[in-house]
């Protein structure tokens, strides 16, 4: 042979008709009717022969006439059957010509063999490519069309492979190049053209090729118009290295083992990638990509990718990496296996798109959204809420205005810029003429042409909410992702209009009364609260009125229930026909009516108005096949000759009703001489003095810690010593303290002598804290924090011994609870809730709020270890709370422990503190100093 084999174990590998276009060569130079090649390497045979579909010689008589040889490792024959022309003599010293021959036709079908196998794997390798490749016939059929070739060239595979693509611009182009193939010029000159997208977009594109046998392959890039003569062709291996190095993406290629840890290694990076994470090629060859990972690394998203590369799949993840320097970036990470010609994984190739500043910016879109959300769920009025997300959209979509149109007459606007006439009328224009793209609005500083994409905000129902609009320079309609990113706008309008709806629903159920459809306590309180301030101001008297109907529970037990709901919309009809317009009228409940008279307050205006009223009742009631005579009585205070607060008028009303209750009917207007409820005014006025007069004093009840027995705490409890009524119980002045605003002086009192006993009782007991409560009127104070800084400074009490502690119903009703406690907490002091369980009981805020301990109320204390049959269910609640503190890291005080066998459930289930009468009832400053300097409660026994 001319040649020796590349490779002997090919031998194996050969089929039957390897060579046989050469035996059919030498049957033809020699006449031969037949021939056979046999070869052998010592361990492996092959044979073939010509004709190939019979066994040469077969038929032949006589021997034939055999040409044996030996070269380079391999021996072998050549036989020829019926031979007429002797074979070619051999006259030199070299290989014989057929063994010559026969070293070319070996060397071609091993060369074959390699190329087939360096196609399979750029095969895979293109398929997996960011960059468009494709390759074509010299006729212009398309033979291959990776996804990338799909994306930038807008044709899926399945419409252009195996034929011409339909594109007229691209099937140019592609002509182009095929004739530049054809006439040999070496580079080919690339291509560059402008293509429309399917979005209606237009897209520059460079297209480079170089020669393949029977045609071309060639690459796809998006550039700009300036680097379009920048590529050059390449054969398919040389390529797909120049599309990997040249790429914008990152390119890592690995093993394909091992991948448990610590995972398989580096064998090739891209320039991208280097620059990307500053690593140099040589710094991650032979390292693993756990070199990328950091703190902040997804482990969800490296667990998603170990289960991929176990199955040999694919996979696609965004995932924070870590540059050389320790910055951090976000990618998106495409990783796919790469299989030789006989299906074996040999390698995984990954591409990484940085893809920080999308994810910063959808971050920032994200925080907008939530304060579009947060403004909502504080109940912002609506077209707060909606001009916020109208702000939002505009800087999500740069360089356009936007609004939320809902449907109207005329259709209400929102957006960030304002409400002033010139934007409501051009924004209504926009919503009315749905059909018109384009419109000459006075926006800016002079008007222009405005083009417009409308969006729908629709509920899950489908039901028209309202319209997105958004107005811009450009007359392109909205892209995929643009639609997205609307749709996303649309979506969050939808959910702010509906939350508002059902908040509407939900006042008009809380605040209306259902029967009559007229505004009840709650709402006409707030009513009053607003009209009461505004008369103040202007310095004009508001009459309050209280009516119910006499002899109407006669009428419910003697006809019904239906029948006297039917008496009271039947009043509440004519009630309203008889006031005014000013007027306001409410039901309190039961058969109780509230009135404001908005018109003259005085004695002849409250006259007319009351003669208007009893007049409605001067006809019969149909009821039921009836006829009912009802009367009302009717009470009138006047504000502000007798009384300023809401709560005060209200029982004015009600007292000077009775007075005309008592007189058998009609109307009676209170007056300060009045019958009114003496004691209760009697026991404020003294209320107003009694700290000024110092008969406040504060007991103190123990806190134990319930493992130890070992005192921790002492909770202030208000008593008022008055010097007539004796001991005044706090259930009769604190709600009264409350209601006048004297709650808010006392409590200051009550915060500042408390810590004063505290810090005089320092020596005796060091750690001992000091728990206070405070009202919902001082939660609310503006100054609190001042207060209880003051307290703490004039006391000379460290922060952490003193406790505050509130309910839960403070804290779920007042909005800004979460700021005031973390300003509480800034100061150093504990807090705890207090009464838990009895109010809202809403979880949510245990993890919300900054607060250090729970205190189980006394009524769920009741039944625990008593014998009772509901013994069980109060054993398991207290557990459950107890369970649940734990698990927050909050510490549990039980009240109520008034018995042993409670204290010993408590102990045994782990409780941190008990208080109670059983460990100690409240006592004064002096009692409980001595029991400090006396001794120290180990047992409750």
């Amino acid at each position: 042979m001319s040649s020796a084999p590349h490779d002997l174990s090919l031998l194996g590998t050969l089929p039957d008709t390897a060579f046989a276009a050469l035996l059919d060569l030498y049957v033809r130079l020699t006449g031969a009717r037949s021939a056979l090649l046999t070869l052998t390497d010592g361990e492996t045979s092959w044979r073939g022969g010509q004709p190939p579909c019979q066994e040469p010689g077969d038929g032949d008589p006589g021997e034939g006439t055999t040409l044996a040889f030996r070269h380079e490792g391999l021996s072998g024959t050549l036989t020829l059957w019926g031979v007429e022309n002797s074979l070619p003599e051999h006259t030199g010293t070299g290989p014989h010509p057929f063994v010559t021959a026969l070293g070319h036709e070996w060397a071609l079908y091993a060369g074959q063999t390699a190329l087939q196998q360096a196609h399979d794997q750029l095969q895979a390798m293109v398929q997996a490519a960011p960059l468009a490749v494709y390759s074509l016939t010299l006729e212009g059929l398309v033979k291959q069309w990776n996804a990338a070739a799909a994306q930038t060239l807008g044709l899926p595979g399945e419409r252009v492979l195996g034929r011409e693509v339909e594109d007229d611009r691209l099937r140019s182009a592609f002509a182009a190049l095929r004739r530049s193939v054809a006439r040999g010029q070496h580079p080919t000159p690339p291509q560059h053209l402008q293509l429309e997208r399917p979005d209606g977009g237009q897209v520059d594109v460079t297209l480079t090729a170089a020669p393949l046998p029977g045609g071309l392959v060639g690459t796809a890039q998006e550039v700009t118009r300036e680097e379009g003569q920048r590529h050059q062709a390449a054969q398919q291996l040389a390529l797909l290295e120049s599309v990997l190095a040249h790429a914008n993406d990152s390119v890592l290629i690995t093993e394909a083992e091992p991948q448990d840890l610590p995972g398989p290694r580096i064998v090739y990076a891209n320039a991208a990638f280097t620059r990307t994470t500053g690593y140099s090629l040589e710094e991650v060859l032979g390292q693993t990509p756990r070199l990328l990972h950091g703190p902040r690394t997804d482990r969800r998203a490296l667990d998603k990718i170990r289960e991929a590369l176990k199955k040999w799949k694919s996979v696609q993840v965004e995932v924070v990496n870590y540059r050389k320097d320790g910055s951090e970036f976000w990618v998106e990470l495409s990783i796919a296996p790469v299989a030789d010609e006989t299906g074996w994984y040999t390698h995984w190739i990954s591409i990484q798109r940085d893809i920080s500043e999308r994810k910063q910016f959808a971050e920032h879109l994200d925080r907008e959204r939530a304060r579009v959300l947060e403004l909502a769920a504080k109940n912002a009025p609506l077209s707060q809420v909606l001009a916020r997300l109208a702000g939002t959209l505009e800087r999500q979509f740069e360089g356009r205005r936007a609004a939320v149109v809902l449907p109207g007459e005329p259709p209400e606007v929102y957006t960030v810029h304002g409400d002033a006439e010139h934007e409501r009328e051009s924004w209504g224009r926009v919503a009315a003429r749905a059909a018109e793209e384009s419109f000459t609005l006075p926006f800016g500083a002079a008007p222009r042409t405005w083009h417009v994409w409308r969006h729908p905000v629709r509920n899950g129902e489908g039901e028209g909410l309202g319209t997105v609009l958004l107005l811009g320079k450009d007359a392109a309609p909205p892209n995929a992702d643009e639609r997205a990113q609307l749709d996303a706008g649309a979506g969050l309008a939808a959910l702010v209009i509906e939350r508002y709806r059902a908040n509407s629903a939900l006042e008009r159920q809380a605040l209306y009364d259902p029967l009559t459809n007229l505004p009840n306590r709650v709402l006409f309180e707030r009513e009053l609260k607003r009209t009461l301030a505004e008369a103040q101001a202007a310095g004009r008297p508001i009459a309050v009125g209280l009516m119910d109907l006499d002899r109407f529970k006669l009428i419910n037990d003697t006809l019904g229930h239906s029948v006297g709901d039917a008496l009271l919309q039947q009043v509440a009809a004519r009630l309203r026909g008889a006031l005014g317009g000013g007027d306001t009228l409410a039901r309190m409940g039961g058969d109780e009516f509230l009135l404001v008279l908005g018109g003259s307050a005085t004695p002849p205006g409250i006259q007319a108005a009351a003669e208007r009223l009893l007049h409605t009742f001067t006809q019969p009631f149909g009821l039921a096949g009836h006829e009912v005579f009802v009367r009302p009585s009717i009470g009138f205070t006047v504000f502000p000759h007798a009384a300023t607060a809401v709560e005060h008028l209200l029982q004015q009303a009600d007292t000077a009703m009775y007075q005309a209750k008592r007189r058998g009917g009609g109307y009676a207007v209170y007056t300060q001489g009045g019958e009114e409820r003496l004691a209760a005014i009697t026991l404020e006025t003294a209320l107003n003095r009694a700290l000024e007069r110092q008969e406040f004093v504060l007991h103190y009840q123990p806190q134990w810690e319930a493992r130890t027995g070992r005192m921790v705490g002492v909770e202030a409890l208000l008593r008022w010593q008055h010097p007539e009524l004796g001991l005044v119980p706090p259930a009769d002045f604190i709600p009264l303290a409350e209601v006048t605003g004297l709650i808010v002086p006392i409590g200051a009192w009550v915060l500042r002598q408390a810590c004063e006993q505290a810090v005089a009782w320092t020596s005796l007991a060091p750690e001992l804290r000091m728990s206070v409560n405070l009202s919902a009127r001082q939660f609310l104070e503006p100054n609190l924090i001042e207060t209880v800084t003051w307290a703490l400074q004039t006391s000379g009490l460290s922060p952490e011994r003193l406790e505050l502690e509130l309910t839960e119903s403070m804290l779920m009703q007042a909005l800004e609870a979460l700021g005031t406690l973390h300003r509480l907490k800034d100061l150093g002091v504990r807090v705890v809730v207090d009464d838990f369980g009895t109010g809202y009981s809403n979880l949510a805020y245990l993890k919300q709020y900054p607060i250090d301990g729970l205190k189980i109320d006394r009524s769920f204390t009741a039944g625990v270890a008593s014998g009772l049959p509901a013994a069980g269910r109060d054993e398991a609640l207290v557990k459950a709370v107890m369970n649940l503190a734990g698990a927050l890291g909050l510490e549990v005080t039980v009240e109520g422990v008034e018995t042993p066998p409670q204290l010993d459930f408590l102990r045994e289930h782990a409780c941190d503190y008990v208080q109670g009468y059983l460990t100690g009832r409240p006592q004064d400053a002096r009692a409980l100093g001595a029991l400090l300097e006396g001794r120290r409660i180990t047992s409750a026994r």
